[in-house]
């Protein structure tokens, strides 16, 4: 009686700290930068290639995690399904910063014929 009066305390502290857990939220970069005025047309294309591979990491990790997120939210607790999509969210933002920079760019009268094609927003 004692192992099963243990058994259901620990599953019960588990179901309350489970109910506890949070995802993470969203850290997205800001749109226009302080120092974009100053920046060269080597580090605009830089900083383009790099948003470029971090948001196509960052969507896919997300789009991928999707299916896990609804299992987990409806199957085991909906506390551990990451329904804030910080991952997709952050790369958004920095394809959207990478609007900007190409506007900045060609105002700047920078070559952008070798800047990477932007993957697929995440929604």
């Amino acid at each position: 009686m004692k192992v099963i009066a243990v058994g259901v305390t620990i599953l019960l502290g588990s179901v309350a700290l489970a109910a506890c857990v949070e995802t993470r939220s969203p850290v997205l970069v800001d749109l226009k930068q302080p120092n974009d005025e100053p920046l060269t047309c080597e580090q605009i294309a830089t900083e383009y290639k790099v948003n470029t591979e971090v948001a196509t990491n960052k969507i896919s990790k997300n789009k991928s995690a999707d299916g896990q997120d609804i299992l987990l939210g409806l199957f085991i607790w909906p506390g551990l399904a990451d329904f804030k999509n910080a991952d997709g969210n952050e790369g958004n933002a920095l394809l959207d910063r990478n609007v900007l920079l190409r506007e900045i760019a060609i105002n700047k009268n920078c070559g952008i014929l070798q800047y990477p094609p932007q993957p697929e927003r995440y929604s």
